[in-house]
Order: structure tokens, then sequence, then C-alpha cells
């Protein structure tokens, strides 16, 4: 049975294993919440640039596709889709899409330096296996053989009492370096707690500024000599707000002053307080720990069409390389073989998955077209090709290649020898 069914009927598989030496510890979480003032989830909750980067970068990779492939004995590969590893890469589990499943998958690595996944099987509703992730905030205990063998992990799923111990052979987890451990990461989150604390310092005071600072659109003066009993002031600050003020009758209109009564205009200014470099601070150095170029994000002083399309060009490589290279390897070198293990039609040195992305990198038509035609040298489209992009029937001879007369190939090319050196010229 599956681990949905398990959690209250098989207890064999889930209780604690006999030699309950397990580390009491929250190995996964003991670097992230190493400083107590905030958690990382209040944390993501609270402070928007946070946010921004990190769901960016998650969604930028969830939207890549991920294929399984075929390596063929000519040296080449054919993409396949009917097995388990393809159907889990289609759709991980009966509860999540592939985009799901990653998404999450990449925001916990993000947040937590860490993303733990469990393989289940499930015989009693299919034949196929699942791919369940589970959030590193689930996790509270770990027993370990030695410093890199994971025997047993201890969660505690929100809905059910005590803990649920999976066995470590159906864990799959990948975590990010830590100069002290070879077990858990060390969450980016630590680097920025500075910042992120100087932003809540700065919305705190702020929020302090607007409710208890002066609301001015402008101050009224009056000569020091002039005669005004409280009577007359208070008339005159009665009149003033219900006309004036809110939504009095004269609200944006050209007030009508008395004798010696002078008008000047008084604002907070924004860059008195330097609000917006602070914002921009905040938000480039969050973008810059992530290893993401700010424009990417949103801060566009120095965007321009060209130097965008770079940046976007290179988000898959130098930005988002990397973490996708990890969980290609995660999945082929660590999930493959486990579920090899328990497919044995699978093979996992002819079959591998590979993010797709070219699908993300493919520039405009236009720009397709001009590349490929040059490439190939001709038209390499045919005419219902074109018309299937654009959502119309197909035509009678379609199917076709039209060349173009300039253009030949093979026999029919027309070539001219050169002329013979010992021939002789005609007279």
């Amino acid at each position: 049975m599956g681990i949905l069914e398990r959690l209250g009927l098989r207890k064999s598989a889930l209780d604690a294993p006999a030699d309950a030496n397990y580390d009491t510890h929250l190995d996964f979480l003991e670097l992230a919440s190493a400083v107590p003032e905030m958690s990382v989830e209040q944390l993501w909750h609270e402070q928007p640039h946070l946010r921004t980067v990190t769901s960016f970068i998650a969604r930028m990779v969830a939207t890549v596709s991920m294929h399984v492939y075929e390596r063929m004995d000519d040296g080449g590969r054919a993409r396949v889709r009917g097995t388990y590893l393809a159907e889990l890469m289609r759709k991980p589990n009966e509860f999540e899409t592939a985009y799901r499943f990653f998404y999450d998958s990449v925001m916990d690595f993000c947040l937590y330096d860490e993303f733990v996944w469990f393989l289940d099987d499930n015989p009693a509703r299919d034949t196929r296996f699942h791919l369940y992730r589970i959030p590193p905030q689930w996790i509270v205990h770990t027993k370990w053989d030695d410093p890199w063998h994971l025997t047993h992990v201890g969660v505690n799923f929100p809905t059910r009492e005590p803990i649920v111990w999976l066995p470590g052979e159906r864990v799959i987890r990948s975590h990010g370096y830590s100069p002290s451990s070879v077990r858990v990461g060390d969450s980016p989150i630590n680097a920025l707690r500075g910042v992120l604390k100087e932003q809540i310092e700065a919305a705190a005071y702020r929020q302090q500024l607007w409710h208890n600072g002066p609301r001015l659109g402008g101050v009224i003066t009056r000569p020091q000599d002039a005669k005004w009993d409280d009577i007359a002031r208070r008339r005159f600050k009665q009149s003033w707000r219900a006309t004036y003020a809110g939504s009095g009758s004269g609200a944006g209109g050209v007030p009508v002053l008395e004798d010696g009564m002078q008008f000047q205009q008084f604002h907070l200014k924004a860059q008195d307080e330097q609000v917006v470099e602070m914002t921009k601070l905040s938000l480039s150095t969050v973008a810059q720990v992530y290893h993401i170029n700010p424009t990417m994000v949103g801060l566009l002083d120095n965007a321009n069409y060209s130097n965008v399309r770079e940046f976007r060009m290179s988000l898959y490589g130098d930005s988002l390389g990397p973490m996708m290279k990890q969980i290609e390897e995660l999945i082929n070198h660590v999930l493959l073989p486990r579920l090899a293990a328990l497919d044995h039609t699978l093979d996992p040195a002819q079959v591998y998955a590979e993010f797709n992305i070219e699908e993300r990198l493919r520039g405009r038509f236009e720009e397709q077209a001009a590349v490929t035609s040059t490439a190939v040298g001709g038209p390499w489209m045919t005419r219902n090709e074109a018309r299937v992009m654009n959502n119309l029937p197909k035509v009678d001879g379609g199917d076709e290649l039209i060349v173009p007369l300039n253009v030949s190939t093979g026999e029919d090319a027309s070539f001219t020898p050169p002329a013979d050196a010992d021939e002789e010229a005609p007279a």
C-alpha cells in the first residue's frame, strides 16, 4: 500500500527503528533558523523582495519541461514517453502536476537550501510509482549510519500523530553547501537577514511616520500682531475642514483666506528619507545572493532591449543552470537507480532525464526562420506545416517542400567546370 494508506495502517515500516539512536536535532532546519528573531517562513511571508526573487526562480525552473530520453546505438537519442520515469516527470503523483511539484521543490531549496522527495509504490491503486515532496518543516528527526548514509527520516505529518518513519532508501534529498556539515546546507536567508532586518525597520519607521507625523499639504500663517481670539480661530478651523477637507463642497477649489493670511505648501518627500534607494538596494542584494541579475526581477535602471535580451539568454546558463543541473543529476543518479530496483525494465545506463531548455531560449519566429533557412541552405517548412501553425486546415499538395528556382541540390545543381589548362583556346 502507498504512503497515504500506510499512515495509519501499516506499522512495521513506519514505527521507529529498534535502535532508535536517531539525531534529535532538526538537522534540516538547524542552520536555517540559527537567528531566532524571525523564522524563514515569517521572512518569506513579510518580505516582498525575498518573495519576488525566490518565486521568480521557482517559476522559471518549473516552466521548463523535463523530458526523458533513451540513448541510441548510433550515438543519438530518442525521446521516450512510456516508462515509469517519463510518467513521474509528467505527473509525479495523483495530487500534483509537474509544474507544481518542481515549483515547490525549488522554493524549498531557495528558502532552506534543501528539498526532500519520497518515492512510493502503490500497487493497490495502480502499477506506477508516485513521487511526493516532503516539506522540510515536516522533518523533525533523522537517523544516520554515518555522516553520509541516511537510514530513516521522521516526519511529523500535520494530520497524523505520532511521528511517521520513512525508510531512507525511499527518501531522495538534495542540499547545498555548509562549511560545518555534510548532511545539510546553509540557507541563503541567513546571509540576507541583515538586509531584510533593515527593510523591516524601514517599513516600521515609515508606518510610524505616516501614523504620527504631520499630514500636511500646506500651512496657513497670519501676521504676528493680528487680532484673533479663540472663538474666531475655532470658527475658521471648522469652516476650513467642512469646506476644503475630505469631501467638503470646496475640496480641490481655490480657498479664500482672511486678511493677512498666507498659504505655504509643505509636503513630506520620499527622497528625503531615501526610500527609493533603500528599496532598490534591498532588491538588488537579494537578487545577487540568489545569483539572479536584478534586471530580471524588475530593477530597470540600466535596462534596454539589447541587454535584457542577453540577460534572458544567460538566465538559464549562469543563473539557473547549476540548480537545474543539480535536479537532473538527482533524478538520473539517485532516483533512477532506485526506481530501476523496483522496475526491472528500466536501464539507468540507457535512459536519462533532461530539462528541455531550448524551448525557453527560442527567439521570435522571424529569427528562428532566418537562422534555420541559412543553416539548411533553403526552405525548411512545407505549406501544410505553416497552415497547421496558424490553425488552418491542410490543402492538397501542401506536403511538398517548395524549392525556389535559384536553389538546387545534387545532380540538378548547375555547375560549370573550369576550362582545362592544356586545352587550346578557340580562335
